[in-house]
C-alpha cells in the first residue's frame, strides 16, 4: 500500500469517527454569531504533520565558513574575535583570519583554504593553502585559522577579502564568505 492510498484510508476513518462520544443530538438550534471574517476551513493538507527536512548528502558534509575578518595579529583560536580591525597600512600585514566546520570521519582530512583579495576593478592577489588536519573520531570539527599576506603593492582604499574552504576527498566547497577593509597610506 503506498503512502497516499495509507492517507486516505485513514482520512476516512477518521471521518467515520466524527461526532462519536458525542451525548446526540439536541433539540435546541445551533447559531453561529456574525463576525466580519470568513470562518476558516479545514483541508485534508492542513491535518498532515509535515515530514522533517533532510539535509541533502551532498550539503551534509560541506565545510561552513563560520566568521571572517581582518585582525591585527593571529596566534590562537578566539584571536579572530579580540584583535578584529578594519583597516591596515599599505607595507603592514594583513592578517585574514577565519572561522570554520565540517563533518570529518575518523582519521585525516585534506583540506584548501583560498583568500581572494581584490577591489573595484577586480583581483588583487589570489592565496590557496593546503592542510591536513587529523581528528580522533567521526564528528563535526570547528577549526580556526589565519592566513598572512603582503600589502607592499596592494591599491589604496577598500578591498574585499573573500575565503572559501574546499575538502579535497569528497570534492565539497563551502560558500564563500567575505569581509571587506580598507588599505591606508603610511
Amino acid at each position: 500500500m503506498d503512502r497516499r492510498t495509507l492517507l486516505a484510508a485513514a482520512g476516512a476513518g477518521l471521518a467515520g469517527l466524527s461526532g462519536c462520544g458525542s451525548a446526540g443530538p439536541s433539540d435546541e438550534p445551533t447559531s453561529t454569531p456574525a463576525t466580519d471574517t470568513p470562518a476558516a476551513t479545514a483541508t485534508a493538507a492542513s491535518t498532515e504533520t509535515p515530514e522533517p527536512t533532510v539535509t541533502p548528502p551532498k550539503r551534509r558534509y560541506q565545510p561552513q565558513l563560520l566568521d571572517v575578518a581582518l585582525v591585527s595579529e593571529w596566534a590562537a583560536p578566539g584571536d579572530l574575535e579580540a584583535n578584529r580591525v578594519d583597516a591596515v597600512r599599505r607595507g603592514q600585514p594583513a592578517v585574514v583570519a577565519f572561522r570554520y566546520r565540517l563533518r570529518v570521519p575518523e582519521g585525516t582530512i585534506n583540506l584548501k583554504e583560498g583568500i581572494d583579495i581584490s577591489n573595484a576593478d577586480g583581483l588583487v592577489v589570489r592565496r590557496n593553502r593546503e592542510r591536513d588536519r587529523t581528528v580522533d573520531s567521526a564528528g563535526l570539527y570547528t577549526w580556526e585559522d589565519a592566513v598572512t599576506l603582503r600589502t607592499d603593492d596592494w591599491p589604496l582604499g577598500e578591498l574585499t577579502a573573500s575565503v572559501a574552504i574546499g575538502e579535497l576527498q569528497l570534492h565539497r566547497t563551502s560558500d564563500q564568505m567575505s569581509v571587506s577593509f580598507e588599505l591606508t597610506s603610511g
